[in-house]
């Protein structure tokens, strides 16, 4: 709450008018992923236990929550536990029939850690998602192979695999929540990214712990205003160095590609405003980009990436801060005209 705080007194010092607003978002347990995965076991054990069908069937029903779950969707996440949190929210100019608005997502701590990347732990929870999700796409192929008659019978892979699922499965329903990562210094910039009242166009602020599923329901309320919006995350974790990179997917599995046209908004805004190329990066995560493009959201996150030995250059914060204005100038320019990116 004292990061909000913070936050909250930028805001008033420029007399900037904010909203505090709550959300009930799911928490852990997670349903989905964990309901998929007790599906999957279940499958792999009726496969062992000779239903081939009954098999195949319930398998592709928990692929295809896993697959929904990795896309920024939960299909069960109304039947979770829930829990309140608080965003804060500086309204914009709103949608208009020939206008696109334009939303800075600034999350108080970055799920991207100081070098670039998603840390390590996350990174090792990426890779074993994508291997069970492999494994699930394995066991369907399996399963429609022995109910065809391609395959004999397999009760030791379904044993093995219905072992190494169920233990998954517990694992996803016991594990603690993802702690928070580095302070964001992005978020100190709200008070110079909030345009003045009387401004022509504005962009929407979104101030939020860091966790993707806020940025969901901020989008489910918001949506009238918001709708056909354009949103740029911005993760500068405090100390941070290296060079700037900009998405151009994010997504673990059937990514999400980057608008062409706010891709290029956000490059000549930074080539204006003296900032290094920015190198594409894909992000293959749950990002809260991804779930503002799942809900035909367009949507970049900029980031600094690690620095390794060579000639790059410290990328200052100042220097990512005033690339955020200039985006926003530029977004303002282009809110004068007929929604399209302007050509800067």
């Amino acid at each position: 709450m004292g990061d909000f705080a913070n936050v909250e007194g930028l805001l008033r010092a420029q007399g900037v008018e904010y909203i505090r607003d709550r959300f009930r978002i799911p928490s852990r347990p997670q349903l989905s992923p964990a309901a998929a995965l007790f599906a999957c076991a279940a499958a792999a054990f009726l496969l062992s236990a000779g239903a081939a069908a009954a098999s195949f069937l319930l398998g592709t029903a928990g692929v295809a929550l896993l697959l929904l779950d990795a896309c920024g969707f939960a299909p069960l996440a109304w039947a979770g536990p829930k829990e309140t949190r608080t965003i804060l929210i500086v309204p914009g100019t709103p949608a208009e029939e020939k206008e696109k608005p334009l939303f800075f997502a600034l999350p108080l701590r970055c799920r991207l850690t100081r070098a670039g990347y998603f840390s390590r732990a996350e990174e090792v929870r990426r890779i074993v998602s994508a291997g069970v999700v492999a494994l699930a796409f394995l066991l369907c192929t399996v399963s429609a192979g022995v109910l065809l008659l391609v395959l004999p019978p397999v009760p030791v892979f379904g044993a093995v695999a219905g072992v190494a699922l169920l233990a998954l499965a517990a694992w996803e329903w016991i594990r603690p929540a993802a702690t928070g990562g580095p302070e964001n210094v992005a978020a100190g910039w709200a008070d110079r990214l909030a345009f003045p009242p009387g401004a022509r166009f504005r962009p929407h602020l979104l101030v939020y712990s860091g966790d993707p599923a806020e940025v969901k329901y901020f989008l489910a309320r918001y949506r009238g205003p918001l709708f056909r919006g354009r949103g740029v995350f911005l993760e500068f974790p405090r100390e941070a160095i290296g060079s700037p990179a900009a998405s151009v997917r994010e997504g673990p599995f059937f990514s999400c590609r980057v608008d062409p046209a706010l891709l290029s908004l956000v490059r000549e805004a930074g080539k204006r405003h003296g900032v290094p190329a920015a190198r594409d990066a894909v992000l293959r995560e749950k990002s809260p980009g991804l779930f503002a493009m799942a809900r035909g959201f367009s949507a970049v996150t900029l980031f600094p990436l690690a620095s390794p030995p060579g000639p790059d250059l410290p990328f200052p914060a100042e220097t990512a801060a005033g690339w955020a204005e200039a985006i926003a100038a530029a977004a303002c320019a282009g809110g004068r005209g007929k929604g399209s990116v302007p050509d800067l």
